[in-house]
């Protein structure tokens, strides 16, 4: 299929023209000024401190092949692909692995707009990518400085991180664009339906729209979206949630970890501030009847892994680092790395997804389901509502509403080992059915790259 000829006109009518305008005004005058007023305290932030000039266009781009050094109709061309952080370049992992042989001589950039997600692509990345940077504000500057450096051939957009400046921008170079995975909450659609004369130009901008669950679909097109770009609903999720561990890798993690035979390991991934302090006061409760438990806990920003091991450390346990490994053995584990966690799971009896019993929108619960691993979280999952919906509903994840009810069923889960391999068998079968999107998408933008 031949997508550049679905790219849309820069002419918007006159509505749409007056919302862009007026989008642009705010963000490229009255923004700055907000930003500069804002400085002193953005600077205390690490996220913001490391990524705030690159992101207004003061970094380093990849380097561009000089005329003569090209030897191939596709040697100058580039597939530009942005992640917005963690979740959506995890998302992306297979997909990028995938097309990165496959689109040589063709160059296969990515950026994303945090630290955190940086960090994330070098770990999970290395050798996949001939590109990463920061993904520019939404000024006409560093969109501007960003297109003549990058000089993309083709833009995807995994997930979300929509932005009516840089969507504009891609119409007026005429540059075709697919947005992957897609995703809406229902907080987002709201927003976003309030300023849909700015939205629907952004959205209709793509040539096709791969929405991940049917409600993303019905929210674009109540946003706008033409329904003929539409694709079939599908998730790359459940395809980055099968790549988590080589056997190889398993292996040594299993030799770090030195777990003995009837020993028992609760997971808790992706904990947020709040949430270790609810684990810590499970755990000691759940030791006194099942002494030989061992816990390991995911912060999700590992940053913070020094803060939680103080946490665990006034109690009588021995509390390890994962990056000390394996010097002791440990009765508490705080993963203090990037891109181990997914692996970590395979070695739980249990998982719990953190972000959930704080009002953080949840985590992805996929990997430990895809590790064969029943699976509970808090009761805000409104990041991962669907998903979380049908693991509930397929009977391989449960949701707790506060600290008596975890420990009520991480005892009963833990007790039963025949009940816990029933729920994980579950949930693997879930993943596995729905797994699949990954080959499909990357079809179609190396068609639109002429690879096929």
């Amino acid at each position: 299929m031949s997508h550049e000829k679905s790219v849309r006109s820069t002419a918007l009518p006159w509505g749409e023209r007056l919302f862009l305008g007026t989008y642009q005004f705010g963000m490229n005058v009255v923004f700055p000024m907000a930003l500069l007023a804002l400085l002193p305290f953005l600077v205390l932030k690490r996220n913001r401190r490391r990524t705030l000039l690159p992101r207004l266009g003061f970094q380093t781009f990849p380097e561009k092949p000089s005329p003569e050094t090209l030897t191939d109709r596709h040697d100058g061309e580039v597939l530009w692909i942005h992640a917005l952080s963690v979740g959506e370049v995890l998302s992306a992992v297979p997909l990028i692995r995938e097309l990165s042989p496959r689109i040589k001589p063709a160059r296969l950039y990515l950026s994303v707009s945090t630290l955190n997600g940086h960090e994330t692509a070098v770990a999970k990345l290395k050798g996949s990518l001939d590109g990463l940077f920061y993904f520019p504000l939404d000024l006409a500057y560093p969109v501007r400085r960003a297109f003549d450096r990058v000089t993309p051939s083709l833009f995807v957009l995994v997930e979300t991180d929509v932005w009516p400046g840089f969507m504009a921008e891609l119409r007026r170079r005429r540059i075709p664009s697919l947005l992957i995975n897609g995703r809406l909450s229902s907080s987002s659609f709201k927003r976003y339906g309030q300023v849909k004369r700015l939205f629907s130009p952004a959205l209709n901008t793509f040539c096709r729209l791969y929405p991940q669950s049917p409600s993303a679909a019905e929210f674009y097109r109540k946003l706008g979206a033409d329904p003929g770009k539409l694709a079939t609903p599908g998730n790359l999720k459940f395809d980055a949630a099968r790549v988590s561990g080589s056997p190889e890798r398993l292996e040594i993690l299993r030799t770090k970890l030195r777990i003995r035979e009837g020993e028992k390991v609760l997971v808790a991934g992706s904990t947020h501030e709040g949430e270790e302090e609810i684990l810590r006061a499970a755990f000691l409760q759940l030791r006194q009847s099942l002494p030989a438990l061992k816990l390991i806990v995911a912060p999700r920003h590992p940053h913070r892994a020094e803060n939680v091991q103080r946490l665990f450390a006034r109690d009588p346990f021995k509390v390890m680092f994962y990056s000390a490994l394996p010097q002791e053995r440990f009765d508490v584990l705080v993963v203090d790395e990037f891109g181990v966690l997914g692996s970590l799971y395979a070695f739980g009896d249990l998982a719990y997804v953190g972000g959930s019993l704080v009002p953080k929108g949840g985590q992805n619960p996929l990997e430990p389901a895809a590790a064969g691993k029943p699976v509970f979280f808090g009761p805000d999952m409104s990041d991962f509502q669907e998903i979380a919906h049908e693991m509930v509903k397929e009977g391989g994840a449960m949701e707790v509403k506060n600290r008596e009810e975890l420990i009520a069923q991480a005892y009963r889960l833990l007790s039963d080992s025949a009940l816990s391999a029933g729920l994980g068998a579950k949930n693997k079968a879930l993943v596995e059915r729905n797994a699949g999107v990954t080959s499909a998408i990357a079809k179609d933008i190396l068609d639109c790259l002429g690879k096929v």
